[in-house]
């Protein structure tokens, strides 16, 4: 158990990162800022920068925090426990469509960090559609890197439609897409 200032620090850096989530969802990375997040942590801006040394690194941490707590939810290949778990935090999920578009632009902190996820988790899907493929559970036809492309942008672009509309159930129009484009049922799936 950690004890002294060293607790104080986690426990004030979690608040923070928290917070900056929160911020970050709500205005994006161009709009938010560290007087804002300090204000709501009940600190300076300076102690915030004490803790993560300035915008573009705190918006780093509160995204790598995001994407550790998801690493189990990306172990099936189709992405249908991820695309559950996003629709249960608009949040998170506001937060992550906000700043991937925002970090299209090269000169974005986070442009190099939404290169490289996209790029992983592109091919990490792309070599379990290529098991699945040769385990005879997809058509042979279909080419597993574009399959890979065609899940993310899927997923992406009903994450959008569910924030404008609540309404959409992100999951059963995902899992229906699934099912047509790859001819398999999620019950139909081997256990993880």
């Amino acid at each position: 158990m950690t004890r002294g200032p060293y607790a104080k620090t986690a426990e004030r850096r979690r608040a923070i990162l928290a917070t900056a989530l929160e911020v970050f969802a709500e205005s994006g990375f161009r709009g938010a800022s560290i007087r804002e997040i300090a204000g709501r942590v009940g600190m300076t801006d300076t102690g915030v920068l004490h803790h993560f040394g300035g915008k573009g690194n705190l918006l780093l941490e509160v995204v790598k925090q995001k994407e550790d707590e998801d690493a189990g939810a990306i172990d099936d290949p189709f992405l249908r426990d991820l695309v559950a778990k996003n629709g249960r935090r608009s949040g998170t999920v506001r937060l992550f469509t906000t700043l991937s578009a925002e970090a299209t632009d090269p000169e974005h902190p986070a442009h190099d960090h939404f290169v490289d996820r996209y790029r992983r988790v592109r091919a990490f899907a792309a070599e379990r559609l290529a098991e699945e493929s040769a385990e005879g559970r997809i058509p042979p036809t279909i080419d597993p890197d574009i399959a890979a492309r065609l899940l993310l942008a899927v997923m992406d672009g009903l994450q959008v439609q569910w924030l404008l509309d609540p309404t959409l159930d992100m999951d059963v129009a995902y899992n229906d897409f699934i099912d047509h484009y790859f001819g398999c049922r999620a019950e139909d799936a081997p256990p993880q």
